[in-house]
């Protein structure tokens, strides 16, 4: 190993040496061209002029600088030698730039596949998977092959395609791997995202199986206590037994749809956004029909509502008293359901209820959003802004003696 000449790591040409380290990281390891001689200690001009064999002027040329060192055996390169003189160039900044031009690369090659869709929504869509770091880490060929396998899902998906496929299924079938469209994977969301173009807003699951796939037809399901349903039906010996036994049924979709229901003449159900309405009725074997909505509807709620709907049935929603509690009554009231006890009277009412008890109630910092069965709700909400949970009011609910829709 060449030990450096005293008069290069003495310090009087630190500067130069500083300065081209700063060009190199700025620029990458092969720049070379003139870099300005920042001013420097005599005996440092010196040592300069002898290293490069000729006075030098205001510049110096890199390339002759490194041509020189390397001949004094101080490494193979300019980089190198400046490590030798104590100036390491640092790597990071180079990595950097490489890993911003790989990026530039890889969504231009994600636009360039996305743009041979016939979709009209196909630019907006890369977009937002291109600014919401869909294909971040990806190199060309891998961004390529995301938009590609979305294009297979897509058209797989497309048309009437009789009864609905599991996204397990179709994920193992089209893609290879069963886990392949498995929720959180970025090729997941990536369709999903597409499939909000292609039907308009809604729900992950709502929409895969708007397209014909469903997540899978035995979770989230439907919690009903005392369903009045048609005795012909083929679920209805199971709501009775369940009614009999004093236990809540579960409906799943696979359930619902082998064996629609329908209701008996003049049914009346109180939907509720809350399991616990569903389990207190239980425990207490009301006479009153519910069925808990248990936040945003699953499929099987929404399968089982609308045959509900269309056999007749009168069915009533209650929430929470809350931003997102209006908005889905917002969501029942457009799927048909009446609300029930879901106006600023109630509101204030159990506002009321609740100072009298000394109750502090939560805060929402969020507005109410449309209330159109009752527009003053949304006014009073938002001027007070206090929480009601559905659980809070559950003996108004439910009554002492059993409930009925209408009283």
């Amino acid at each position: 190993m060449v030990t450096a000449p005293g008069s290069l790591t003495n310090g009087n040409l630190d500067p130069l040496w500083a300065a081209a380290k700063d060009r190199l990281e700025r620029h990458g390891l092969d720049n070379r061209g003139r870099l300005r001689l920042i001013p420097l200690v005599p005996a440092g001009r010196h040592a300069l002029d002898s290293l490069l064999g000729r006075r030098a002027g205001t510049t110096v040329d890199l390339a002759a600088l490194e041509s020189a060192l390397v001949t004094l055996g101080i490494g193979r390169n300019l980089a190198d030698a400046l490590g030798e003189l104590g100036h390491p160039v640092s790597l990071d900044p180079q990595r950097r730039r490489e890993g911003v031009a790989a990026g530039h690369r890889t969504r231009a090659a994600a636009r360039a596949e996305a743009a041979q869709w016939r979709e009209p929504w196909a630019s907006e869509w890369i977009e937002h998977a291109v600014n919401t770091g869909t294909f971040a880490g990806l190199d060309e060929d891998e961004a390529r092959g995301l938009v590609r396998s979305v294009r297979v899902v897509l058209d797989h998906l497309d048309g009437d395609r009789g009864a609905p496929l599991s996204r397990v299924d179709l994920a193992a079938q089209v893609l290879g791997s069963a886990h392949a469209l498995d929720s959180g994977t970025r090729l997941e969301a990536a369709i999903t995202r597409a499939l909000a173009h292609r039907h308009g807003p809604a729900e992950a699951r709502e929409l895969w199986e708007m397209a014909g796939a469903h997540l899978d037809l035995t979770s989230g399901p439907a919690l009903c206590w005392r369903l009045p349903l048609d005795p012909h039906c083929g679920l209805a010996p199971l709501a009775e037994q369940a009614a009999a036994l004093g236990i809540p049924l579960h409906l799943s979709q696979l359930a619902l749809r082998r064996h629609p229901v329908r209701a008996r003449p003049g049914a009346e159900i109180l939907v509720v956004e809350n399991p616990r309405i569903v389990e207190a009725a239980a425990q207490t074997g009301l006479e009153g029909s519910f069925i808990a909505a248990n936040g945003n509807p699953s499929g099987a709620v929404r399968l089982l509502l609308g045959q509900l709907l269309d056999s007749g049935a009168a069915l009533r929603y209650h929430g929470d008293f809350d931003e997102p509690g209006i908005a889905m009554c917002r969501r029942m009231v457009e799927l048909g359901l009446t609300p029930w006890r879901m106006d600023a009277t109630d509101y204030l009412a159990a506002l009321r209820d609740a100072a009298r008890s000394a109750i502090e109630l939560p805060r929402d910092p969020r507005p109410a959003g449309p209330t159109p069965w009752d527009r003053r709700l949304e006014e009073e909400f938002d001027r007070h802004r206090l929480v009601v949970h559905e659980e809070r009011l559950l003996p108004h609910l439910l009554g002492e003696a059993g409930w009925t829709p209408s009283s």
